[in-house]
C-alpha cells in the first residue's frame, strides 16, 4: 500500500448503487494477496456508503512514518496538519476514549460520539472539519482486541451540508469490517507480496494456521510448521501423492478442483470439508485455497508459487465457510438459518419468534440437519459446525 495521499477533487454526488455486498467482499480478499488494488477496493467500498471521502490510518507499523496509508478526495497536507494540531483537539477520537469505544472490533459513527449541536459549535468542525470538508463521519477499527497485527482505521466522510451517516450505513460497514479485519491481517501477517515477490520463510513459519505453498501442478513447494504438526496429526486431512495435493479430507464443498478453478480466475475458495465418511459425525475443517500469480518462493526464482493453502484454526465465526459448511451436508436455507440460531446458543423458541415459524418446525429442521450430518447430540452438533466456520 502506498502512503501517498490523493489530491482533492471536485465530489459527485454517488448513490448506493455501486458494487454490491458479494463482489465488495470478493474483492477485499483479492486485495490481501494484491496491495496494489487496495486503492481501487476502498474506493468501491466508498461508493457502497455513499461517502465523499475515505482515510485509511495505521498504527504501530514500523514500515510507515507516515500513518494515513491511502485516501481519496483529502487533502494533501491532511495528515501533516493533523499530527501537528487537530489530533488532540479531535472531538469524536476523545469521544470514542471516553466512551471506552476505541478499541479494537468497533464501527462508529459521528452522531454515536459527539451530538450534532455540539459538534457544530466546536472549533474543531468550525476551523478544521468544515476546511477539509467534512461533514460526519463513519469509522471502523480493523483489529482484534487481542491481536497482534497493526491496528488500523478505516474513516469514511461525507461533506458539509451533506446527510449524516445513519445506523443502517454503520451496520453496512460493521458487516463488510469482519471480512476487511480478515484481509488485513492476511495482508500484514502472510506478508504474501512483499516488494520482489518473495514469500518470507519467517513470516510463513510464525503463523498459527496451517500453510501450504502449491505450484501449478498442486506440487508441495514450502509448508510452515503448524502444517507439518497438521500432516502429523491428522493425516487424513490433506491428501498428497507423489509430493502434490491431490483433495481435503473425505468429502469437501466446494471440492479441491472446483476450488483450484476458482483460484485460476483470480478468486478466493473457501472450502469447508469433513475428515468423516457419509454419515457419520466427524471433525469438520475450514481452508482457503487462493491464487498467488508467479511469486518466487523463498528467494529461489526457478520454484513459482500458484496456490496458498490455509487451514484454518478456530476464531470468530466466517459466514463464508458456515455456508461452505452447509453446503458439505446439502442443509437447505431454513436449515442453516435454524443452525445459525443454535450456534448462537439460542433456544429452539427464541429460533422460532426469530424466524417467524411454529416451534415444531424448527425442531423438525433440526432433526433434518441431525440426519444429514449424522450428528446425535446437539451440542455435538454446534461444535462441529463451529469448529468448521470459524475465521482465522
Amino acid at each position: 500500500m502506498s502512503g501517498k495521499d490523493s489530491k482533492p477533487e471536485t465530489v459527485h454526488t454517488e448513490g448506493r448503487c455501486g458494487p454490491d455486498y458479494d463482489e465488495l467482499v470478493q474483492a477485499i480478499y483479492e486485495s490481501a494477496l494484491d496491495p496494489e488494488s487496495w486503492q481501487k477496493t476502498l474506493d468501491q467500498l466508498r461508493i457502497h456508503l455513499d461517502a465523499s471521502a475515505f482515510n485509511l490510518i495505521g498504527f504501530k507499523l514500523t514500515d510507515y512514518a507516515n500513518p494515513f496509508l491511502l485516501s481519496y478526495n483529502i487533502p494533501s497536507d491532511y495528515g501533516k496538519n493533523y499530527q501537528a494540531y487537530w489530533g488532540e483537539r479531535d472531538l469524536w477520537v476523545q469521544a470514542a476514549r471516553d466512551k471506552s469505544l476505541a478499541e479494537g472490533g468497533h464501527t462508529l459513527a459521528g452522531g454515536m460520539l459527539v451530538e450534532r449541536r455540539e459538534l457544530v459549535r466546536s472549533a474543531f468542525y468550525n476551523d478544521w472539519l468544515v476546511n477539509q470538508n467534512i461533514g460526519d463521519v463513519l469509522c471502523s477499527n480493523l483489529w482484534d482486541v487481542e491481536s497482534d497485527t497493526p491496528h488500523v482505521v478505516l474513516c469514511f466522510f461525507r461533506g458539509v451540508g451533506s446527510e449524516g451517516f445513519e445506523e443502517a450505513d454503520r451496520l453496512r460497514l460493521q458487516s463488510i469490517s469482519r471480512h476487511l479485519n480478515r484481509a488485513f491481517r492476511i495482508a500484514f501477517r502472510l506478508g504474501v507480496l512483499e516488494r520482489g515477490g518473495v514469500l518470507k520463510e519467517s513470516v510463513i513459519a510464525g503463523l498459527s494456521h496451517a500453510v501450504f505453498v502449491l505450484d501449478a501442478g498442486c506440487r508441495v513447494l514450502h509448508c510452515n510448521p503448524a502444517a507439518e504438526r497438521l500432516l502429523d496429526s491428522r493425516p487424513a486431512a490433506i491428501k498428497i501423492r507423489h509430493g502434490r495435493v491431490i483433495a481435503l479430507g473425505t468429502r469437501a464443498c466446494p471440492d479441491f478442483d472446483e476450488a483450484l478453478s476458482l483460484a485460476d480466475q483470480g478468486r478466493h475458495a473457501r472450502v469447508a470439508f469433513t475428515l468423516a465418511k457419509p454419515g457419520e459425525a466427524g471433525e469438520t475443517l475450514s481452508a482457503l485455497v487462493a491464487p498467488l500469480g508467479e511469486v518466487s518462493v523463498l528467494g529461489l526464482p526457478s520454484l513459482h508459487a500458484r496456490y496458498l493453502l490455509v487451514i484454518e484454526n478456530c476464531r470468530g465465526i466466517n459466514e463464508d465457510a458456515l455456508r461452505s459448511f452447509c453446503g458439505l451436508f446439502q442443509l437447505t436455507a431454513a436449515e442453516q438459518s435454524v443452525l445459525l440460531g443454535l450456534m448462537d446458543e439460542a433456544t429452539p423458541e427464541a429460533i422460532a419468534a426469530t424466524l417467524r415459524v411454529s416451534v415444531a418446525t424448527v425442531r423438525s429442521h433440526i432433526q433434518h440437519i441431525r440426519q444429514k450430518t449424522g450428528v446425535r447430540r446437539l451440542a455435538e452438533l454446534v461444535r462441529m459446525a463451529l469448529a468448521a466456520s470459524r475465521a482465522p
